[in-house]
């Protein structure tokens, strides 16, 4: 596990331009906070806030009890772009594995190539609100019909369409409308994994998990670039920059 933080962010950017050619995975949001219309319900500011001063003694009566655990009890496949600038997708299918596991869903493995219809199945970046609304609008199909890194959906198998609308999120707020950082903080604190965007990396994660390091509160990410490559941010590198959206419902599925 990685920290970055203000002092070797840096390091990460020449590492992200060495694998995917110096190309964005999440570009910027095309609509204001609270400005989302789609299949799902959107809430901009309704996000329950916890006080700041409560925030480091429940954070330490959470170890071992965050979203994070609930899904990695499940065993689930670890996210590897390949090279493919999809973090919008597979984050976004991170966020939905993760919200199953919450809604104590069995674990389905979730194939974020499904989303490609939404850059017309090209290998490139997307805007994350733009995700949101086309994932409540499809779906995200299952792993078992969709081929590992495969954009031509000629391949992906019969019945993938209608297999995607099994697990589609249905319901996010938006987060920023008061606080960004305090709202991601509420939000992980009240089980909720949380899809963020961060303008230095040109990057889309998952936020997991809180852990405190030398007084300071981090975010946790398993990142989406394969095994053993997730990563605490400290400083202002955890900070949310691109959007800050917590699913809050998915299509209830028992199964793939």
């Amino acid at each position: 596990m990685r920290i970055i933080d203000d002092g070797n962010w840096e390091e990460m950017i020449a590492e992200s331009v060495a694998a995917h050619g110096g190309k964005p995975g999440a570009l910027p949001r095309q609509t204001a906070i609270g400005g989302l219309w789609c299949a799902s319900r959107v809430f901009a500011e309704d996000v329950p806030l916890i006080p700041e001063s409560q925030w480091k003694d429940r954070i330490a009566a959470k170890q071992g009890k965050w979203i994070r655990q609930k899904w990695e009890r499940q065993k689930p496949k670890i996210k590897y772009q390949n090279g493919l600038r999809y973090c919008w997708a597979y984050s976004i299918s991170q966020c939905c594995e993760a919200l199953r596991a919450k809604s104590n869903q069995p674990y389905v493995e979730l194939g974020p190539e499904s989303l490609g219809g939404m850059v017309d199945f090209e290998n490139a970046g997307g805007c994350m609100d733009t995700a949101i609304q086309y994932a409540a609008d499809h779906g995200i199909a299952c792993r078992a019909m969709i081929p590992e890194h495969c954009l031509d959906s000629t391949d992906f198998a019969v019945g993938w369409e209608q297999n995607a609308l099994k697990h589609a999120p249905t319901e996010w707020w938006d987060l920023g409308a008061k606080d960004v950082w305090a709202e991601t903080v509420s939000a992980l604190l009240a089980d909720f994994p949380i899809y963020v965007g961060l303008d230095w990396w040109g990057h889309a994660v998952m936020y997991d998990e809180l852990q405190i390091i030398d007084g300071e509160i981090c975010a946790h990410s398993p990142n989406t670039h394969g095994e053993g490559q997730d990563v605490i941010l400290r400083g202002s590198q955890k900070i949310p920059s691109m959007g800050s959206f917590v699913p809050r419902v998915i299509t209830f599925s028992m199964g793939g």
